[in-house]
C-alpha cells in the first residue's frame, strides 16, 4: 500500500480530519491532502511527525524496511491486514497461516503453497540451489514453463 493510502487509512480510523492532522502534526492541511493523493512524498522527517500525531509507529505507515526488525513486523502486520497471513504457535514452533479465505487469502496461500513445495524439492535433493534461486526470482514464470512441460508430457503420453 503506497504512504499517502496508509496516511488516510489511519487518519480515518483515529476519526481525524486532514486539518485535525495537520494540526496535530505542525503541518499544512494541503501538505497532508496531497501526500494522501499520492501527489507528493513525505520526507522520514515527515512522516515522523505525521506518526507521531497519530500515536503510531513510522513504520506502520512508511514504505516497507526490511533491514531492521521492525521494518520486518510491521511488513507482516500489513501481511496481516491485507492478506490475513497470521502467525501460529505449534508446540513452541512459530508459523505464518493464512485466514480469513477470500480471493486474495486463496491466492496467497497457492503461493505459498508452491513455495514450499520448491523448498521441499531443494531439502530432498530433487532441484539444485541454482533451479531453486532461479524458480524463486522468475515466480510466476517458471511456474507457468513447468505446468506447460507436464502438460506436453501427459499430452504425448495419452496420444501414444
Amino acid at each position: 500500500m503506497e504512504v499517502g493510502k496508509k496516511i488516510k487509512r489511519f487518519r480515518t480510523a483515529f476519526g481525524l480530519s486532514q486539518k485535525e492532522l495537520a494540526q496535530r502534526a505542525g503541518m499544512s492541511e494541503p501538505a497532508i491532502r496531497n501526500y494522501e493523493l499520492g501527489n507528493r512524498t513525505p520526507s522520514e522527517k515527515q512522516l515522523k511527525k505525521i506518526a507521531d500525531a497519530l500515536g503510531i509507529s513510522i513504520f506502520a505507515i512508511s514504505d516497507p524496511n526490511l533491514e531492521n526488525y521492525e521494518g520486518i513486523l510491521h511488513a507482516l502486520f500489513y501481511l496481516e491486514d491485507e492478506y490475513g497471513i497470521v502467525p501460529k504457535d505449534i508446540n513452541g514452533e512459530v508459523y505464518l497461516s493464512v485466514e480469513n479465505k477470500n480471493a486474495a487469502t486463496r491466492a496467497v496461500s497457492k503461493m505459498l503453497s508452491s513455495w514450499s513445495s520448491e523448498s521441499e524439492k531443494l531439502k530432498s535433493g530433487e532441484i539444485t540451489k541454482e533451479e531453486y534461486d532461479m524458480w524463486r526470482y522468475s515466480y510466476p514464470r517458471i511456474k507457468a514453463e513447468r505446468i506447460h512441460e507436464e502438460f506436453k508430457k501427459l499430452k504425448n503420453n495419452t496420444e501414444k
